[in-house]
């Protein structure tokens, strides 16, 4: 009974989000197919003979965390200039179409949680209902909706969604498994590890890959928006020691700086010869910094020329904040930081949205 009542519950609520005003017809495209798996599955269910009781299960449960990332996207609230941005990058790395969805949540985190391919294989077989595109599914915090300079950390969490699909980081493991090296910084060292038993070795394996996960996700998100998105996490979460999952601030830092600088890091080798073996593009800067001092200067914003200047804005817009207290232009010295946080903020905002305004009156135009 529960698990019927569950998809009726479900496809009342992607009804309710079919009926919301948002911005793409992708989008509207995603949700219609979705609604079709609660309606054909409890047709199922009742079939002769009936789905397997476990497939609807785990279909339906999938289900319910698709449901999870779509509250924010179809509502005013989205940062959809950021979530632009995130798709126009998402969009080298597969030919397959992407759907870049956001969850806004009530506490301190960015994540990015992926859907196994299994489940698109079980609703096509089982259901015959056909997903076009792949979610990219991220989580922010809901006081950033309209923050895109605060937004950075989602090129990271799209960084997770390219290395999962791709499995770079699986590939890096079997080419240059812990044993082997490059050393991690905190970590046991190559060497060590060698030496330990065979336990002792699983464990710090299951280390190695998380914080290889992270370097990797850090390294993709520097590609499109520079400095911007570890400068931010280094105030959002200043000083972090390494953990199990996650590496340190620091060592962190030094990655990025190193491929940022052009500087040899064993740790940036051995993601290029993983992104070679899988036949992907390098690691390679992506993004151009716009000029953009002397209209934020006068509160004006910008229209970035390519979708390189559309990454650029993060880095440029975030340092021109960063340097604003201390030397303020005219029109921002009476000012408030807060203030001043908001519209550069804002700025960045209309100067992604002029993009966004450009490519549509091209796409129309042709």
């Amino acid at each position: 009974m529960l698990l019927r009542t569950n998809l009726r519950l479900l496809l009342a609520q992607l009804d309710r989000l079919a009926e919301t005003p948002y911005f793409t017809p992708q989008l509207d495209l995603y949700i219609g197919q979705l609604r079709e798996i609660p309606r054909r599955l409890l047709e199922t269910l009742e079939g002769n003979p009936a789905i397997d009781s476990g497939v609807a299960r785990y279909i339906a449960n999938a289900l319910w965390s698709l449901s999870q990332f779509l509250t924010g996207s179809t509502t005013k609230q989205i940062p959809y200039e950021v979530a632009f941005a995130v798709t126009e990058a998402a969009k080298e790395w597969t030919r397959r179409e992407l759907l870049v969805t956001a969850a806004l949540i009530q506490e301190p985190n960015f994540y990015f949680k992926g859907i196994a391919p299994a489940f698109f294989d079980a609703v096509e077989s089982e259901l015959g209902v056909v997903i076009t595109a792949r979610p990219v599914q991220v989580a922010l915090p809901y006081i950033y909706r309209h923050k895109p300079l605060f937004c950075s950390p989602l090129f990271h969490e799209l960084g997770h969604y390219v290395d999962t699909a791709n499995e770079v980081v699986t590939t890096t493991l079997l080419t240059s498994p812990p044993h082997i090296g490059p050393d991690l910084p905190d970590l046991p060292t190559a060497a060590q590890i060698a030496a330990f038993p065979t336990a002792d070795k699983k464990t710090v394996a299951q280390v190695i890959e998380r914080h290889r996960k992270e370097y990797f996700s850090d390294l993709f998100a520097a590609m499109y928006v520079g400095q911007a998105c570890t400068d931010f996490l280094q105030q959002f979460a200043p000083g972090q020691p390494w953990s199990f999952s996650h590496p340190s601030s620091a060592a962190r830092q030094q990655v990025v700086d190193d491929f940022l600088a052009g500087n040899r890091n064993a740790i940036v080798d051995l993601f290029q010869s993983a992104l070679a073996t899988r036949g992907l593009q390098p690691l390679s800067k992506r993004f151009a910094s716009p000029a953009l001092a002397t209209a934020f200067s006068q509160a004006r914003p910008v229209t970035p020329t390519s979708n390189e200047e559309v990454y650029g804005l993060f880095d440029a817009a975030w340092r021109f904040l960063q340097q604003v207290p201390a030397n303020p232009p005219a029109l921002w010295a009476n000012l408030s930081q807060q203030e001043q946080e908001r519209v550069a903020n804002d700025l960045t905002e209309k100067s992604i949205r002029n993009r966004m305004i450009w490519e549509g009156w091209n796409a129309a135009a042709h």
